[in-house]
């Protein structure tokens, strides 16, 4: 943005520039040249009217030196001609002097001066004919040549001295012109940068400006946002936490009461076992949800606390297929697994745990049946890459910006409360790794996990 500015800014002084020392060069130009020519016209008006009255001659060198005498003019050559435009006398020691067109010679004939700029090997000469009237008949015409070298050099120099404060105005301008864009885009700038922070979830965002006009306000403005953003996340993670808390014990209850009733001696009727069957199914998947919303808002509340220890990854993925083997086989879906050896590193076994049930259980929910589940294993000397890759639906492109975000959900499905992605997300970067997931509509979807095995590696 800011180099726009200066690029459009300098190109209308540029132009305004270009523009004045074009009317500058031509003005002076024309200035010198008008007048030096308005000079000799005069002068040579003048000479021809009185050269009748003045009583001399050309014919012979003195009486042509008495003609030059009396009707020279100082850094001229002197120069009668005939009617036909040939040399009759010249005081000039050039040898080649203006030739006439026809058009100039009738104007002569008519009584008109021309004049005549023109260059003759390399020199640049001014020239100004008026015909000599006798007897209301012009034979002849007087002629002032001057050379124009010392003018020519002095215009030069006018213009090399405009083009010169024209550089110094242009470079000055451009500085001027630097401070000006970078004083309005910094602020600009500024609430951009602040505007992307709260775009991806930060709002302790605090936008400094002493604008007074709009920028300013809307700097405030933006702050004041953050700041109201941020007041109303923690109420509402204050009150999800204590929700949670107080949803927990009676769902355990719940739960703990239809495993009892269950396990009892007394025999239950079909329908009776049926409706624990279902009681203690949704009791636990609401746990599930608790269990999320507290982790949820830990997080967000940056209360989240990792149990470093050392940790076989292998293990630990091989422990979670087995888990989750009945739901594999419930879909008769092909499991591939493909692992090193061994893959050792920090880590909270319980989180990534959480977070490798979440991403197999998503596969497994959305592989269509009899599909083909592939976990891929590969590391290098500092880095461990775990993808899992299945045959469902995919995600288009729109969905999969946001996949991640909180509550967001690119497929609505039973049992899922859009929290899953969102927390394992979360989870992993607490580890100091990374989640990445590719997707294409009917192309299935793999996700992959990217783990430091040195946590300083992927910083």
């Amino acid at each position: 943005m800011k180099q726009q500015l200066v690029f459009r800014m300098m190109a209308v002084v540029t132009l305004v520039l270009l523009l004045l020392i074009s009317v500058l060069s031509y003005g002076t130009y024309r200035y010198y040249y008008e007048y030096e020519s308005d000079a000799l016209l005069s002068h040579a008006t003048t000479s021809a009217y009185l050269y009748p009255q003045a009583q001399v001659g050309f014919e012979t060198p003195s009486a042509f030196s008495v003609l030059v005498r009396t009707f020279g003019y100082p850094g001229t050559d002197l120069t009668i001609v005939d009617r036909s435009g040939s040399i009759v006398k010249t005081t000039g020691q050039r040898t080649k002097q203006a030739s006439f067109s026809q058009e100039q010679l009738d104007q002569l004939a008519a009584g008109e001066s021309i004049i005549q700029d023109y260059d003759v090997e390399d020199e640049h000469f001014l020239s100004v004919t008026t015909p000599i009237v006798t007897d209301d008949t012009s034979e002849f015409a007087i002629s002032f040549t001057r050379p124009l070298a010392d003018l020519d050099t002095l215009i030069r120099e006018i213009w090399m001295t405009v083009i010169t404060i024209s550089v110094l105005v242009w470079l000055i301008a451009l500085y001027t012109v630097i401070r000006i864009a970078d004083r309005f885009v910094r602020p600009i700038r500024d609430v951009i940068e602040a505007a992307d922070e709260m775009a991806q979830g930060d709002f302790d965002v605090t936008v400094d400006s002493n604008e007074k006009h709009e920028l300013g306000a809307l700097a405030r403005t933006l702050t004041y946002l953050g700041a109201k953003v941020q007041q109303h996340q923690s109420t509402r993670n204050e009150f999800l936490s204590s929700v949670s808390h107080e949803l927990r014990t009676p769902l355990t209850s719940i739960k703990g009461w239809t495993e009892t009733i269950r396990g009892g001696d007394e025999k239950l009727s079909e329908e009776t076992e049926l409706g624990l069957s279902i009681i203690h199914s949704e009791t636990e998947r609401m746990i599930g949800l608790v269990e999320q919303l507290l982790d949820y808002t830990k997080i967000e509340e940056s209360r989240l606390v990792l149990y470093r220890q050392e940790l076989d990854l292998v293990a630990l993925l091989r422990k979670v297929t087995v888990q989750l083997k009945q739901s594999i086989e419930d879909k008769h879906i092909t499991l591939i697994e493909r692992y090193p050896q061994k893959s050792v590193g920090l880590f909270d076994e319980n989180r990534l745990k959480q977070v490798f049930l979440n991403l197999l259980e998503n596969a497994i929910r959305f592989s269509p049946d009899g599909g083909t589940l592939t976990i891929r294993f590969v590391q290098s000397e500092r880095v461990a890459f775990i993808s899992i890759m299945d045959e469902g639906p995919g995600i288009s492109r729109e969905h999969l910006q946001r996949i991640t975000e909180m509550f967001y959900q690119a497929h609505v499905t039973k049992g899922s409360s859009g929290l899953g992605l969102a927390i394992s997300k979360e989870l992993i970067e607490a580890h100091e790794g990374k989640l990445v997931i590719e997707s294409d509509v009917g192309q299935g979807t793999t996700v992959t996990v990217l783990l430091p095995l040195d946590p300083s590696e992927l910083h």
